[in-house]
């Protein structure tokens, strides 16, 4: 028991780590999600109202989107104690995916100990599940930038575990109901993720919960969950709630036309769900968007294939146990929350689909070891052994990749060089009648918002009305008289006169080009 309690310190100072370390330059920048975050968290501490003015709203209105509201309530009073700056931006999702590691401990304990549901399996799962965990690509990434999911999914696993503690402790049912409500305003992918969990709970275990000493507590927890959920009600059949799903969903078209149901768009669901099981997603990586995915790296570690397969194998074999079925049930449903959406696969939408992976992949580690047993000494020691220098291997290149070469190549899908351009723009402010600044990038307004620092109540009034957002046009606005240029190098010159400034991402590329045009002022 003692050698479990420091293994278990021990993955959570391993956690801290890889959670918190450089948090602030990897990634190498916030992107406008993120900064969006941060300037409506500060005029809800400041002045109870969103950027648009709307006050203490339950969805907030963004660059044409709607963002779920909690997240953006618990950074408020981090932004406002400690200001707006990459790390009180990310705390929440840091935080997050930190208590997800220990909630994950001990609902395996729960599924797989407590009530022995399948058999061959030791106290150390837990453990493993954990570290498993803690070194997956897919969850560091997540946890690492303000990503609504990662509070999404922490609540999502409390709930797990709460449910499953209320077969002995009826109270935890409430508690179980609580989170998985709570997760509804956390990001948009739970609305259908979550029914579906909790109806595979329900079929699942149906007789527990039908049982005389639980049915008034599930009955409480319902109406506690659906009271919760009311005022989540109106937003939902709002025309900003329909706007989010026809913006992403593939059962509308792009231009929001709802798609008729006919074999296309089913064998598009098809498709977009199986590619979140191709290893090709999982284990290879990509570089379509580099804010989600890594080159060369997938969301899993390659060297956890064999593992992940070993572990399904066995859970197939156990699927009569109930324990099983809810771990397979939760492999199947995981991904449909991104299948229905246009981008496919979507490591965001699909993140729910993670824990239940690294589960059944350390069922498989377990396996594999039990499996050793059954050679001399000598050969098991050198099957462990190669097996834990694969591991160590994999593990390494993952971590010096993200923490050396990710900053680098991934900087432009961060939007970086914003932070720079704000902090030269509010220099030139008062020498100059105006300052025009590239679109091109996309919404360059929430990072001067942000990086300035400004007061929520002096924007409303009109402080930023100096500054002008658009595509440069060099040719007519090198005539303007006394303003500020902020462009991308293909729209300021390289010989520019009145040049200022030239902002590099990491790898030495021009991001901006800043021009003082005065012409005689």
């Amino acid at each position: 028991m003692k050698k479990n309690k420091l293994a278990l310190i021990l993955i959570f100072f391993l956690s801290l780590f890889l959670t918190f370390f450089k948090i602030g330059s990897v990634p190498p920048s916030l992107n406008w999600d993120e900064a969006a975050v941060g300037w409506n968290a500060k005029t809800i501490f400041h002045t109870r109202r969103d950027e648009y003015g709307t006050r203490l709203p339950l969805s907030f209105k963004s660059f044409g989107d709607f963002k779920a509201p909690l997240y953006i309530y618990l950074t408020a009073p981090i932004v406002g104690i400690f200001g707006m700056n990459e790390i009180s931006v990310r705390f929440v999702s840091a935080l997050s995916g930190l208590l997800s590691v220990l909630v994950l401990y001990f609902l395996v304990k729960e599924l797989i100990l407590k009530n022995n549901h399948i058999s061959h399996i030791t106290y150390h799962i837990s453990l493993l599940s954990a570290l498993m965990l803690i070194v997956s690509p897919w969850h560091i990434m997540m946890s690492r930038f303000a990503s609504e999911q990662t509070l999404a999914n922490f609540f999502i696993l409390l709930a797990i575990l709460a449910f499953f503690k209320s077969f002995k402790k009826r109270f935890w049912l409430v508690i179980s109901a609580v989170s998985f409500a709570l997760s509804f305003y956390c990001y948009h992918s739970p609305k259908i993720f979550v029914p579906f969990l909790v109806t595979g709970l329900f079929l699942i275990f149906k007789k527990r919960l039908a049982a005389k000493k639980i049915v008034l507590w599930s009955a409480v927890s319902l109406l506690v969950a659906l009271l919760l959920l009311l005022p989540l009600g109106k937003s939902l059949i709002s025309s900003g709630g329909q706007t989010r799903f026809s913006q992403t969903s593939i059962f509308y078209t792009k231009e929001g036309e709802r798609q008729p149901l006919n074999l296309n768009l089913i064998q598009k669901f098809a498709k977009n769900y199986l590619n979140h099981f191709s290893p090709k997603f999982l284990f290879l990586g990509g570089d379509k968007n580099p804010r989600m995915q890594m080159k060369k790296i997938g969301p899993l570690l390659l060297i956890e294939a064999p593992f992940l397969l070993w572990g399904l194998l066995t859970l197939v074999k156990q699927r009569k146990k109930k324990s099983a079925k809810f771990l397979l049930w939760w492999l199947a449903i995981g991904p449909i929350a991104a299948a229905v959406g246009f981008e496919a696969p979507h490591p965001i939408r699909a993140f729910h689909l993670l824990p239940a992976l690294i589960i059944t992949m350390s069922l498989g580690i377990l396996g594999f070891f039990r499996f050793l047993k059954n050679f001399k000494k000598s050969l098991r020691l050198i099957l462990f052994c190669s097996v834990a220098i694969f591991f160590f291997i994999n593990i390494s290149y993952f971590i010096y990749r993200y923490f050396i070469f990710y900053p680098v190549y991934s900087a432009p899908d961060w939007q970086y060089g914003h932070k720079q351009v704000a902090q030269i723009a509010q220099e030139y402010e008062e020498k100059v009648k105006k300052i025009i600044m590239t679109s091109h990038y996309g919404q360059p307004h929430i990072f001067m918002l942000f990086y300035q620092k400004r007061d929520p109540q002096q924007v409303f009034w009109g402080a930023m009305s100096k500054y002008l957002y658009r595509n440069i046009k060099w040719e007519e606005d090198s005539n303007l008289k006394n303003v500020l240029l902020v462009g991308t190098p293909d729209e300021i010159p390289q010989a520019a006169e009145g040049k200022i400034a030239e902002i590099n991402f990491p790898d030495g590329k021009v991001a901006f080009r800043i021009a003082r045009i005065q012409n005689g002022q």
